[in-house]
């Protein structure tokens, strides 16, 4: 039987860590499914799906600590079903891209607005890098949400209509065949 953990790990970056923990997961018979990893500050955090047999999810669990100790990440793991298995209703999905002068409260506005017409986000990131031309610190947040068939369109660009106005904010969406 085949079995999924989600591994999320966190810990002073240093050159080798995904080498490492890519390197673990080989040894014991795990396929790593869907990984994102980056560093932030200092930190290098990474959240990997992963995939086995059953024996094989067990005896990764239990050798977790070896894996602690060499690298010195704080770790954890959650047992979750086979992506396929994971209901979903029939939606669109839907590709978000943000961008604006930095300031605090931009990912909230945005995923609230989501929230309270009952959209999924299914993969978010963002990122502030300076721009030395205009010395300004310019976020930018890329989202993907599945559009169920009960929420019209027309709204959600009001919403975000509303938001961009109101907090300077770019905010472009679309809708998207394939990541």
């Amino acid at each position: 039987m085949r079995s999924y953990v989600v591994f999320s790990s966190m810990g002073p970056d240093r050159p080798g860590l995904a080498s490492e923990i890519a390197e673990f997961f080989t040894a014991r018979g795990i396929n790593i499914e869907r990984s994102r990893g980056s560093v932030l500050g200092n930190e290098f955090g990474m959240i990997i799906l992963t995939s086995g047999k059953t024996d094989d999810i067990e005896r990764l669990i239990h050798d977790l600590d070896s894996l602690r100790k060499k690298t010195g990440l704080d770790i954890h793991i959650r047992k979750t079903k086979a992506p396929s298995h994971r209901k979903a209703s029939p939606s669109i999905p839907y590709r978000l891209v943000a961008t604006a002068i930095d300031h605090p409260g931009i990912v909230h506005r945005i995923c609230k607005a989501l929230y309270q017409r009952g959209i999924n986000i299914e993969d978010l990131s963002s990122n502030v890098d300076h721009n030395p031309v205009t010395g300004a610190n310019v976020f930018q947040m890329v989202c993907y949400f599945s559009l169920p068939p009960a929420v019209k369109i027309i709204n959600l660009k009001s919403d975000f209509s509303r938001i961009s106005d109101e907090y300077n904010i770019d905010i472009r969406f679309s809708a998207v065949i394939s990541k």
